[in-house]
């Protein structure tokens, strides 16, 4: 005998359940003659008539009570596994639930979840946006599992290493008269490596651009509070025409000329080197600044999360 499939099997009952191939066939928006096909074929898979269709109304025969009774007991143990299946897929989680700014979670971390893939197949990571403020209470209410920060001052109940170091750097519009008195002081790629500006390209005050019009981010953001730090220790009060949520976005305005900003030296690298800017390192112990990966180490609960924490310990694509 041949494997009764459960399509054959909700078609036989459907006409058990009507006593009529007509309506059991409108039921299942299948025509009577396709139905009958379907029955017929399990009744010769079965070696027996389920229906007795000599009378009127349809009758089910003896032995087809028996096979109905059957095929009802293989529907409910149908319908329960796929009810489990179900459940199985809603409280599925993530391997890891990371959280971090958004520029992180779109350049930095897909990679590094890939690369650790390699190695775990099986590996799956959640990555959710969040930022400094809300990482912490996130971490501490079990939501997450690690972020990413560049915070130096984390509560003592969450632990942290530093991920990678990374500078800060000007950019201002190429147009701007201002870059022809620094010429000799503008970087270009061979600068960068990864987020960090090498130790001997040359450095300009951030005085030189007292005059300038300013792409801050909002108030609460490190590199707006550095930038801010930077001026200051400068002397000057910089002339912000523009407060923003996002480094990309203030990346993008300065190229459009609407701006000098603050930016992550790694931006570039991952958004691509602009011909309508000018980049600047700037001579200030403010430009440099750890990416840290924290995390509450009562909730990290199996090996795959610590396998994880200790790969980014050691991966050598971020150091």
């Amino acid at each position: 005998m041949e494997p009764v499939e459960f399509r054959e099997i909700a078609m036989i009952l459907a006409v058990g359940e009507e006593l009529s191939f007509t309506r059991a066939a409108e039921k299942n928006y299948i025509s009577q003659p396709a139905l009958s096909k379907i029955v017929r074929k399990v009744e010769k898979n079965l070696g027996a008539a389920i229906f007795d269709r000599g009378s009127s109304p349809l009758r089910i025969t003896p032995e087809g009570q028996r096979f109905i009774e059957y095929f009802r007991r293989l529907e409910q143990v149908r319908h329960e596994l796929e009810k489990y299946c179900e459940s199985l897929r809603r409280q599925k989680k993530a391997d890891l639930v990371i959280g971090a700014p958004s520029f992180f979670c779109t350049y930095v971390l897909p990679p590094l979840v890939a690369s650790f893939q390699m190695e775990h197949p099986d590996f799956s990571a959640k990555l959710i946006e969040t930022n400094d403020a809300e990482l912490r209470e996130l971490l501490r209410a079990g939501v997450l599992d690690l972020g990413l920060t560049v915070e130096e001052n984390m509560p003592a109940d969450l632990q942290s290493f530093a991920l990678k170091s990374e500078s800060i750097v000007l950019a201002a519009p190429r147009a701007n008269p201002i870059n022809a008195r620094l010429r000799d002081f503008a970087l270009d790629e061979s600068d960068f490596h990864g987020g960090l500006v090498n130790e001997d390209a040359p450095c300009v005050s951030i005085g030189v651009f007292a005059g300038e019009r300013f792409l801050f981010l909002k108030p609460g953001n490190d590199i707006r509070a550095r930038g801010l730090k930077i001026c200051h220790d400068a002397g000057f009060e910089p002339q912000i025409v523009m407060e923003l949520d996002q480094l990309l976005t203030a990346y993008r305005l300065a190229e459009a000329g609407l701006g000098v900003a603050f930016i992550r030296a790694s931006i570039p690298c991952y958004a691509g080197f602009s011909p309508d800017l000018c980049l600047y390192r700037l001579d200030h112990s403010d430009t440099q600044r750890q990416i840290r990966v924290v995390f509450n180490e009562r909730t990290l609960a199996n090996e795959r999360q610590k396998s994880f924490v200790a790969y980014l310990k050691s991966c050598p694509e971020v150091r």
